[in-house]
């Protein structure tokens, strides 16, 4: 293989490695998308494809690659996405709802929805962008709305994760957060999540031709009730509200919690700062990397693959 073929091998086998991890059978297309691959390589990638293909590293399944030779993946992705295109209103509806709360400034759609895909034990995920010095408070009365008028339901209405305006930057950068980040749908904020992506140009490393979608339609104008319990809230009532949810939030998941992590991995499941709440028990991002890794290794190991695979590490 040439040096650009090697290239081209090692990111479109490690674009199928990631989407492996959730039984996600690819289109070529998709494959394209997901590399950001530079339009000179793409009649490259397809001869990357039927190589992989021939040589029993991957499999095609009609129209879909995949590492398993199982067309039920391909039967469940085909419903997954015909499901959330069947979701994507309601996620619209309840957006709308969220975006009418005080301080709100940005939402995005995150999850396997943002992916176009719903599966077993689905849920809603929305990334939140507030205001500064409101985060706790907002997310408290998102948390109770969804208590009192949800009964508590996580299905369509996940809030756990939430930033403000002066804290744009993801902390974590790796290639779950940068696959997250390039596949949020916005739906509310678009001069807010325009900055959220510029304050995050380092995705770049991982996807190099990725680029900000047109984000003028969308909306962020404010009601008169959101502006009037902004007024209310505006002052040291609002600070004072703002700091007690947030030491009553972090006691609460300290006491739940602390036990089951080690120090390090609690702060990161549970990133609990006056700018940022991450709300993520189950340590997601952690076992997508660390399988990420594992299956690479054995898929090289394996095939005798001669290209050297970059190791994806917590910060």
């Amino acid at each position: 293989m040439t040096d650009t073929n090697h290239s081209c091998l090692e990111i479109v086998l490690r674009t199928l490695v990631y989407y492996d991890i959730f039984d996600y059978p690819l289109l070529e297309s998709d494959i394209f998308e997901n590399c950001k691959l530079h339009h000179l390589e793409l009649q490259e990638c397809s001869r990357v494809l039927n190589q992989l293909n021939k040589q029993g590293v991957i499999y095609k399944i009609g129209d879909y690659y995949s590492l398993k030779s199982d067309p039920e993946h391909v039967k469940k992705r085909v419903i997954g996405n015909q499901l959330a295109e069947k979701w994507m209103p309601k996620a619209k509806r309840f957006s709308w709802i969220i975006s009418a709360f005080p301080y709100v400034r940005g939402i995005s759609l995150s999850g396997s929805l943002s992916k176009g895909f719903i599966g077993d034990d689905p849920d809603i995920d929305y990334f939140i962008i507030t205001k500064p010095n409101r985060l706790w408070l907002t997310r408290t009365m998102l948390v109770a709305f969804k208590k009192l008028f949800l009964l508590n339901s996580y299905k369509y209405f996940c809030v756990n994760y939430f930033i403000d305006t002066e804290s744009l930057e993801i902390e974590d950068k790796n290639l779950f957060t940068a696959t997250e980040l390039t596949t949020m749908i916005p739906v509310y904020g678009g001069s807010v999540k325009k900055e959220f992506f510029q304050s995050n140009y380092w995705v770049k490393d991982f996807f190099p031709n990725y680029k900000i979608d047109n984000l003028e339609k969308i909306p962020e104008k404010s009601g008169i009730i959101k502006k009037s319990m902004e007024y209310i809230f505006n002052g040291r009532l609002g600070d004072k509200l703002d700091d007690y949810f947030m030491h009553v939030t972090v006691k609460h998941w300290s006491k739940k919690f602390r036990k089951k992590y080690p120090k390090k991995e609690f702060d990161l499941v549970f990133r609990s700062r006056k700018n940022i709440s991450k709300h993520h028990p189950r340590n997601f991002q952690k076992i997508v990397l660390d399988e990420f890794n594992r299956k690479m290794d054995e898929i090289i190991a394996k095939h005798k693959l001669t290209f050297k695979s970059e190791s994806v590490v917590l910060d």
